[in-house]
């Protein structure tokens, strides 16, 4: 990435955390998710991480969505990013929060090395990269469930909703017609939150209780 493409993305970056109310990010942390970018846009020549690569798509879309979910994470000390892809929301929740012990989750190997060759760029030493599919991994220590871009998310979200335990929280990134559908099918508490300067994008928060 040029010179000026970086500077391009930083500045979309500070515009769109600043509409997002997001201020709390220190310049060290700032230029990791520019690292990360940086590194996105590099590898998406060859991988298809995403198809929102434009700087202020993705400032907007992928990092300051994804940061706006920090604000509910309240004491808990460990999340499971399901169906990490890019690293979304997975690496800008480890850079905002270094005492948060995310696990970013993909099926795919060339995803899963991306993920990895992130986490030792930027230094995150509170993120760790897993190979597995989510029916192959053991989820039960993890206190909030995190997923954004999930193949399947009709049929496996209810099954892995009905598996929560009454001290995990899932946070899932989503639009309205999902939405609809899980209140439809399953028996849980769930609070929803706009995502900002959305029309229709929200998360919710679902959990027993």
């Amino acid at each position: 990435m040029s010179s000026d493409q970086a500077n391009e993305f930083k500045s979309a970056l500070d515009e769109a955390l600043s509409k997002f109310g997001i201020d709390s990010l220190d310049e060290g942390q700032r230029r990791q998710l520019i690292t990360h970018y940086s590194m996105l846009r590099r590898w998406n020549q060859r991988l298809n991480l995403t198809r929102i690569i434009e700087p202020d798509e993705a400032a907007r879309l992928h990092y300051a969505e994804s940061l706006f979910g920090a604000s509910f994470i309240g004491e808990e000390r460990t999340l499971l990013d399901i169906g990490s892809g890019a690293g979304f929301p997975a690496i800008p929740l480890a850079v905002a929060k270094p005492q948060l012990l995310v696990t970013a989750l993909d099926s795919n190997n060339k995803k899963s090395l991306f993920l990895k060759e992130v986490k030792d760029e930027l230094g995150l030493d509170n993120l760790k990269v897993v190979t597995a599919r989510l029916d192959e991994y053991d989820w039960a220590g993890q206190e909030i469930l995190t997923s954004r871009a999930l193949d399947r998310a009709e049929l496996v979200l209810p099954l892995l909703i009905g598996r929560l335990k009454p001290a995990q929280r899932l946070m899932l990134y989503c639009g309205p017609e999902l939405m609809a559908k899980l209140e439809g099918e399953v028996n849980r508490r769930i609070e929803t939150h706009q995502i900002p300067h959305s029309k229709t994008r929200l998360i919710a928060i679902i959990s027993q209780d």
